[in-house]
């Protein structure tokens, strides 16, 4: 192991100290722009019946014929072009509702409106909140040195280095997503593998793609398990911080966490012995 778990924490411990009440809104800001795995654009209503459709087992043939009736009759209901045809009917009487004299289709018009939704969340994502999270990053290593960092290294970012950070990050994301359409397993792997991107981007914006991959690559050659392990060492405090309903994640846990891992970037780029003795 290249990093030490207890010196990281008790480091980021005492720098939240020094600094709690900024660092607790620099990780409310950096949690708000980071998207969660779990979304979805799939309605849970339409998830249960594809999951009821695909349970549905064969129906036997020593059933009554009553059963074997309405087992038809489910099968109808939970096919896939039923499911639609439903659900246009739906967001007919929605848009009817909205536009009664609308002279066209309204399912196209749900369409072009959900396709809009999503090239704009797109956008925002790219252009404005990655920009965000290395701003974020930025502020954290910043607090590492300094009794009390401005909150405009947040938005520094924008004016130093803008348009590569854009396309460094795009690129992050996207390579991710691309290797979670494999597999599960080097989706991961990958995700730690880049995880030292922003930090690399917040310390110099000038980098270039070459550069920020092969750079966050050898940072985190032989220590992805570890990081990976040093996540789960987190998992106490993620449940007490769902008990209380997100308040003490607010409060201490998603500053804690983002402080611990600005310090376990410092540590792979300094080296464990050099950090130790800084420290």
């Amino acid at each position: 192991m290249n990093f030490n778990r207890i010196s990281l924490k008790t480091r980021a411990k005492r720098i939240l100290r020094k600094n709690w009440g900024w660092a607790v809104l620099v990780a409310l800001i950096l949690t708000l722009v980071t998207p969660t795995a779990s979304s979805s654009f799939v309605s849970s209503e339409i998830r249960d019946e594809l999951n009821f459709k695909r349970n549905t087992q064969v129906v036997q043939t020593e059933q009554s014929e009553d059963i074997d009736a309405q087992n038809r009759f489910n099968l109808y209901n939970y096919r896939p072009d039923v499911i639609i045809k439903r659900y246009k009917e739906e967001v007919d009487t929605m848009v009817r509702s909205i536009m009664p004299n609308y002279p066209g289709s309204t399912w196209t018009l749900f369409v072009m409106a959900l396709m809009i939704a999503l090239f704009t969340s797109f956008a925002l994502k790219v252009f404005v909140l990655n920009p965000i999270h290395v701003g974020c990053k930025k502020w954290f290593l910043k607090n590492r040195t300094e009794d009390k960092p401005k909150l405009r290294a947040i938005v520094e970012v924008f004016t130093h280095g803008y348009i590569r950070i854009v396309g460094i990050m795009f690129l992050k994301d996207l390579y991710t997503f691309l290797w979670f359409l494999l597999l599960i397993v080097p989706g991961v792997i990958k995700a730690y593998e880049y995880r030292m991107i922003p930090f690399l981007l917040a310390e110099n914006p000038d980098l270039t793609v070459s550069e920020a991959f092969g750079k966050t690559k050898n940072i985190m050659y032989g220590n992805k398990m570890d990081a990976f392990v040093l996540d789960l060492s987190f998992l106490p405090w993620i449940i007490l911080a769902a008990i209380t309903c997100g308040i003490l994640s607010v409060l201490y846990v998603s500053p804690y966490i983002e402080l611990t891992n600005t310090e376990l970037y410092v540590c792979l780029c300094q080296g464990r012995d050099r950090y130790e003795t800084s420290n």
